[in-house]
């Protein structure tokens, strides 16, 4: 699990907020700096230029994306592949862009690029040194937020919350309202938290293969549906009124009570760590097994049912 904020052009990100996009493709020249932890979806934040304020010219944040996927390719098959999702509205502009900001000044080979999804503008810009984080203005490229204290993110979107929300042009362009997308994002936040400290060793090293064989069956059957970030296992569905955590569950005849009673410790573990985050919205959980084990599932999902959070 990872939270950045990406020092970034702010005409770049003015091109996006006017085009209502809610995707785009963050692009930068091949570097061998490369992210240690970053992975879909991950939270990058804009750290954007022309924000600065202040005696240490302190630079905020203006929104974020959450991380879908990464590519490496030449500058053309990247215009052809995402056009002005690239920030830029013509390929001669964005050729420019990034002569501007090649060490070589010249266009390199490949370019790295990080599709980003649920792309949302704040109202006013946020400045770290509000959360009580300091850092030097000299950063060419990114810092991680959540490295020493894992809840930064969530309180970015709180007080981007306090701040009068999402940018109103962004809400326009919506159809979500701002309250949703930040609770949204907040709630899966939350949740990679306690993924990460629920973890138990409830799979062998051989039973895992099949965790995530369930694990991907289960995510391309159910669009609606989300891997946790940070965790192999465990999934969500966020609805208006609801989230349901999906458990994936492998198990035999010889240890099936051995790993019943694992289970359903795990998941009362995680209902009570989720009931100190006080979320706004009921909490439900589902166990999800192979398809041999279809009764077993239906009796594991009944036993489960009386566990939940509000």
């Amino acid at each position: 699990m990872a939270s950045i904020a990406y020092v970034t052009d702010g005409n770049m990100i003015e091109f996006h907020r006017l085009n209502g996009h809610r995707t785009m493709n963050f692009w930068r020249p091949t570097t061998n700096k490369k992210f240690a932890d970053f992975n879909q979806g991950d939270v990058l934040f804009f750290l954007a230029k022309g924000t600065e304020r202040g005696r240490k010219r302190e630079k905020g944040l203006v929104g974020f994306g959450r991380f879908a996927q990464a590519h490496s390719m030449s500058f053309s098959k990247m215009w052809n592949t995402y056009g002005i999702e690239n920030g830029y509205a013509s390929k001669e502009e964005l050729y420019d862009a990034i002569l501007k900001v090649s060490k070589s000044g010249k266009m390199p080979k490949l370019m790295n690029c990080l599709y980003l999804v649920d792309v949302a503008f704040f109202q006013v810009p946020i400045y770290l040194s509000e959360i009580g984080m300091s850092i030097s203005n000299r950063i060419e490229s990114y810092i991680y937020l959540d490295k020493e204290d894992p809840n930064v993110t969530a309180r970015i979107l709180k007080i981007a919350n306090e701040n009068s929300g999402l940018d109103m042009w962004t809400m326009a362009m919506s159809e979500e309202n701002s309250q949703d997308i930040f609770m949204k994002e907040e709630i899966r936040h939350q949740l990679s938290i306690i993924a990460q400290q629920c973890s138990i060793p409830l799979h062998g090293e051989k039973e895992k293969r099949t965790v995530q064989k369930i694990h991907k069956n289960y995510l391309m059957s159910h669009d609606e549906v989300e891997r946790i970030k940070g965790s192999k296992e465990e999934m969500v569905h966020i609805e208006e009124e609801s989230i349901t955590v999906i458990f994936p569950f492998v198990t035999s005849n010889k240890d099936f009570e051995k790993k019943r009673q694992l289970l359903i410790g795990h998941i009362w573990s995680f209902n009570e760590r989720i009931k100190e985050c006080d979320l706004p919205l009921i909490v439900n959980y589902k166990i999800c097994m192979e398809d041999e084990f279809k009764d077993v599932e239906v009796k594991l999902n009944q036993e489960i049912a009386k566990i939940r959070s509000k």
